[in-house]
């Protein structure tokens, strides 16, 4: 029960965001690549709705077949991060992302990534799993570690570390390296919900660097 209200509450929480993020965007010039943040961030309201409500759904036709967007979603809309972190680094006017070839090699990264996910995902098959009070489809038969996932993350500090060079703005490399030692550390609480908190705190460090941007300029 615990983990279903703590879905909810991230699902509040994501909503929120995704409003006042688009409210940023929308109230400033702002290039087309700070549109990918309210993108992800719509993903992750549909992943945590969704996960929250499996039990009271449950096990079935339904449940998968709401549960494929989800995965669906994350292949598509994840590797976007890449162009944001992009965006971010070129509206910073950071060195290296003036250069035309910086842009070509995020956008070839973020096409691979995605259609990497597309093939993990069309690999890989549904099954159900029930802990702590959830019901939720989860895709098994991976071939390694989320490597989507990493890269992305990986570039996204990456951009953190240069605009904090640059401007000395540290929301954003905090706030991804929160959430790379918050998913690789054992938490020893019963709840598989907990975890997602260091993701809430990832998207909240990308909207915060996100609304700084907007406002410099």
């Amino acid at each position: 029960m615990v983990d279903t209200i703590l879905y909810f509450l991230f699902s509040f929480c994501y909503i929120v965001l995704f409003f006042f993020s688009i409210y940023v965007v929308r109230k400033n010039t702002s290039p087309f690549y700070m549109l990918f943040l309210p993108l992800v961030i719509a993903g992750l309201i549909y992943d945590n709705v969704m996960i929250g409500i499996g039990s009271f759904i449950g096990e079935g036709d339904t449940l998968r077949s709401l549960s494929m967007l989800r995965f669906w979603f994350h292949a598509l809309f994840t590797p976007t991060l890449v162009l944001f972190a992009y965006g971010v680094a070129k509206y910073s006017t950071i060195t290296w992302a003036k250069k035309p070839v910086a842009g070509i090699l995020f956008l070839l990264t973020t096409f691979a990534l995605i259609s990497y996910e597309i093939i993990e995902t069309i690999s890989q098959r549904m099954e159900v799993v029930r802990e702590y009070g959830i019901v939720r489809y989860t895709l098994v038969g991976s071939s390694g570690p989320p490597l989507m996932v990493l890269i992305v993350a990986i570039i996204l500090l990456f951009v953190g570390i240069s605009l904090f060079r640059k401007a000395r703005w540290s929301s954003m490399m905090i706030g991804v390296a929160v959430m790379i030692v918050g998913s690789g550390v054992s938490i020893p609480i019963p709840s598989t919900a907990v975890t997602n908190t260091f993701e809430l705190i990832f998207i909240f460090s990308l909207f915060l660097t996100q609304r700084h941007l907007m406002k410099i300029h």
